[in-house]
């Protein structure tokens, strides 16, 4: 919990000379009183607001508040060697090359000159997922450590030998291990070796928040969406409130683990709260999903106290709960009769198997259950087997109160 900077308490505000005394005494007398002025991030409403707490301040206590112009706590990640209002770059070594050269996750960290929440957000776990690092490319340009408080640590390359062979997972025949299903990742296959650098990274720095942006990489496009796990310490209104303060319409509520190796489950049962944002994808790249990629997260950052301003509020939100994918039995060319974001329920036609001599051999339609369209795959053919469609299932509407 970070402080705003010690406050007199309202015992020493009022009227008679006693009180106008404890009013000016020194910060001991403060400390006696037992009173401080901490932001807490509301869980009913987005943004960082100034709540009057009563704490009974221990020493180690005092050593975590924060009194008027003390630096926020200094984050190194890997080479990176923090410094106080500025933007250091440095590497987290994870394994080698077959010529024994470093196999290196490049890393910004950004130290507001104020204390606050450390946020950490990682891009291109999927190696095909450009738009991911387009994105935080522009985040991490855009912060002004004056204008910070807190620290910013940004893996701007979580999968670089996924990003090396432009694909999505590392194509030595003897991993290709999916970054995303093997946290927390243990001394085997190089992907594996991956992640749990990542993961002693994260425990070493202490992130409050974790980000990982996703896209729908170059074979698939995605409806903008921001999935979290209901599955910590963390209270689910607060979780749910942090959620929303990406401004991003569509929140995916994952009350069963479904991605049980993904980093953003691992954090959460570690008590971290944790985000993965995704947006867009395919080829080109289209500039309104980067910027809005990199929009979303700088709301949360405001939301998060690192950046001055309030986050983005959204009358209505749409929240999803399951989740579906639709192959193919058929091989052909795939037809997509849908696109993201679509409204849709079961039996609607999402697209058709076309096969070499023109024939339309498949068509495939939404299963029980389906009420949104997730992501829609670009590529034109595929053999059997093929990963065409994501699907949400449990679908309702959100209205927060007191928007």
């Amino acid at each position: 919990m970070e402080t705003s900077g010690i406050e007199r308490c309202d015992k020493c505000e009022g009227a008679s000379d006693r009180r106008q005394g404890r009013r000016r005494r020194n910060l001991a007398g403060v400390r006696e009183a037992g009173y401080v002025t901490v932001p807490l991030t509301s869980e009913s409403a987005m943004g960082v607001l100034q709540r009057r707490i009563r704490l009974t301040l221990l020493p180690c206590l005092m050593a975590a508040t924060a009194a008027s112009g003390q630096e926020p706590r200094r984050v190194d990640v890997g080479s990176a060697r923090a410094a106080v209002g500025a933007k250091v770059r440095g590497a987290i070594v994870a394994a080698e090359d077959p010529d024994g050269s470093p196999l290196a996750l490049p890393v910004v960290v950004i130290t507001g000159r104020r204390p606050g929440p450390v946020v950490w957000v990682q891009a291109l776990s999927h190696g095909d997922e450009y738009g991911g690092a387009r994105a935080l490319q522009d985040i991490v340009t855009r912060l002004e450590p004056e204008q910070m408080a807190g620290t910013v640590v940004a893996v701007m390359v979580s999968n670089p030998a996924a990003f090396q062979g432009l694909q999505r997972v590392n194509p030595n025949l003897d991993d290709l291990d999916d970054l995303g299903t093997v946290f927390p990742g243990r001394d085997r296959f190089s992907t594996e070796r991956v992640a749990a650098a990542i993961t002693a990274s994260v425990r070493q720095a202490r992130p409050d928040y974790f980000i990982d942006l996703h896209t729908g990489g170059d074979r698939f496009l995605e409806h903008p969406f921001v999935f979290y796990s209901h599955v910590g310490s963390v209270p689910p209104a607060r979780y749910d409130s942090l959620a929303l303060a990406f401004g991003i319409p569509t929140v995916w509520r994952d009350t069963t683990r479904i991605f049980p190796g993904g980093p953003t489950t691992l954090m959460s049962q570690s008590g971290v709260p944790a985000f993965l944002l995704e947006v867009g994808g395919g080829q080109p790249l289209n500039p309104d999903d980067i910027t809005l990629q990199a929009e979303a997260v700088r709301s949360f950052l405001r939301g998060a106290g690192v950046l001055p301003g309030q986050a983005t509020r959204l009358a209505r939100y749409t929240i999803v709960r399951g989740y579906r994918i639709v192959t193919n039995a058929r091989g052909g060319f795939f037809d997509a009769a849908v696109r993201p974001g679509d409204r849709i329920r079961p039996g609607t036609r999402l697209g058709t198997i076309t096969n070499v001599f023109g024939e339309i051999v498949e068509t495939l339609v939404a299963p029980d259950g389906a009420m949104l369209v997730l992501g829609v795959c670009t590529y034109p053919a595929w053999a059997t087997g093929g990963w065409l469609l994501e699907l949400g299932t449990e679908v309702d509407t959100l209205e927060p109160a007191g928007r």
